[in-house]
């Protein structure tokens, strides 16, 4: 299907479901090593979801849901430890690549950068980011190693400012040798030091995120372990950061030097969305349309200040487009209102 027909029907769709909240998939399918933390990490994703309101979940093993119709249907779709070659024929490739281009997001866990290795899929391996090295593919499991935050993103701000440490024990990937790659364009948010004396030890990025294709693509290679996706506050909150940024509550305006990111919530909302960001150096401007494209709402955001409560009572019940602009930058967002 031709991607303008493909942006219909994702428009269509969400303006059917205005009632409804995002939906996520939540792929897991491995033709190589199968890691037993699959299944906490569908519950862990479901449950987030579940607790915020913000988005609902299916799972799959099942590549024939790759189709233009089903996909229209998510706002997301994560592969969740996601391994081996051949996981899509060609035409479910072009529907996920398809849905990417009609604004869709991808969130790759730990082994999404083990899937495609063999390069086949050139799309795939630029828009998760990267492919883990063989011989070895990794430290040993539970490899206990500082990481560094570099960049500003509410996957990792709460971690504390830039420089900010997270020592977590993890089978630690390698990117140098032997097929390994990193990809271009990736804004790195956690890098782990140095792991042993190799060169493929080297300190190395280890969780990303970009604007790609026209959706929105994060990647950690954190969550070998089931134990992380129950226990470990931090890797959950990590997750749940990264998949409000690709299902779109989370804003980024910017180039790769810098990123302003924002939350919009909740999403939906009843009588109020607050607009939330950890940059308070610029004035922003926000405007609100409504499907039919006129402007319903303009204001500003000021300075100075982390967050700005915005009434929509007023507003009826319906999916809406918001527009923010921060100096020469600009990004869009939607919402849904309903009571």
């Amino acid at each position: 299907m031709k991607k303008q027909t493909f942006l219909i029907l994702l428009f269509f769709t969400s303006i059917f479901n205005l009632s409804s909240q995002d939906k996520v998939l939540v792929f897991t399918k491995t033709n190589g090593f199968t890691h037993p933390s699959i299944g906490a990490g569908v519950t862990m994703i479901t449950n987030l979801g579940a607790a915020n309101g913000l988005w609902s979940t299916d799972q799959t093993d099942d590549a024939n849901d790759f189709t233009t119709s089903n996909l229209a249907q998510y706002s997301a779709v994560i592969w969740c430890n996601t391994s081996g070659n051949n996981l899509l024929n060609a035409t479910q490739r072009q529907a996920f690549e398809d849905f990417i281009a009609a604004g869709g997001g991808f969130l790759g866990i730990h082994a999404a950068t083990d899937t495609y290795r063999d390069q086949s899929w050139t799309f795939y391996n630029e828009l998760v980011g990267g492919i883990v090295q063989t011989g070895p593919n990794h430290t040993s499991n539970n490899f206990n190693a500082n990481m560094t935050v570099v960049n500003s993103h509410p996957s990792v701000d709460f971690l504390g400012n830039i420089g900010a440490t997270w020592n977590k024990s993890e089978e630690y990937y390698y990117w140098r040798n032997n097929g390994g790659q990193l990809f271009g364009g990736n804004i790195d948010l956690l890098k782990v030091e140095s792991t042993g004396s190799n060169d493929y030890d080297e300190a190395r990025p280890i969780s990303w995120y970009k604007e790609y294709g026209g959706g929105r693509s994060f990647y950690t290679a954190l969550g070998h372990n089931a134990n992380d996706y129950t226990n470990n506050t931090n890797f959950i909150k990590h997750v749940e950061e990264g998949i409000k940024y690709v299902i779109g509550n989370t804003l980024s305006v910017g180039g790769p030097e810098r990123q302003i990111s924002f939350l919009i919530s909740p999403n939906p909302a009843n009588e109020v969305i607050r607009f939330s960001t950890s940059d308070v150096v610029k004035a922003k401007s926000l405007m609100i349309y409504d499907i039919n494209g006129q402007l319903v709402y303009q204001g500003s955001i000021p300075s100075n200040v982390a967050s700005t409560d915005i009434n929509i009572e007023k507003l009826s019940n319906g999916l809406y487009i918001g527009n923010v602009v921060s100096g020469k930058q600009q990004t869009n967002f939607k919402f849904i209102k309903r009571n």
